[in-house]
């Protein structure tokens, strides 16, 4: 724009974009998290699949190390794996929802700061 101050209305969009941009950073790291978590958990579920049915393991609970089956440490994982992932299904709508805001507040933007128009 030439010189001229930006209306107050569009600076509340752009500040409302803005916002909208960070919520979506957090919820990327967030399902990053999780998508890294179901990783190590399968890799759990195959090293505990290899050892035969019966075997003692031990699981981490903080910083001791505690003696387990095999049984209730693969229920117990695939517990974690089912809540991991419906958080990460909540997570992609939410992801999904946020850059569909996004993009139409964009749009909305440029075309209060006349903008090039997308018909």
């Amino acid at each position: 724009m030439s010189g001229r101050e930006i209306p107050p209305s569009v600076q509340q969009q752009v500040l409302r974009l803005q916002q909208l941009q960070q919520s979506l950073a957090v919820l990327l790291s967030e399902k990053q998290r999780i998508e890294a978590e179901l990783a190590e958990i399968g890799a759990a579920l195959e090293e505990l699949n290899k050892l035969e049915d019966g075997a003692s393991v031990y699981k981490a609970v903080g910083p001791v190390l505690v003696m387990s089956t095999k049984e209730k440490v693969v229920s117990e994982l695939n517990e974690r794996k089912e809540l991991a992932d419906t958080r990460l299904k909540v997570l992609e709508r939410q992801e999904a929802r946020a850059k569909a805001q996004i993009e139409s507040l964009q749009k909305e933007v440029q075309k209060m700061l006349g903008g090039p128009e997308t018909a």
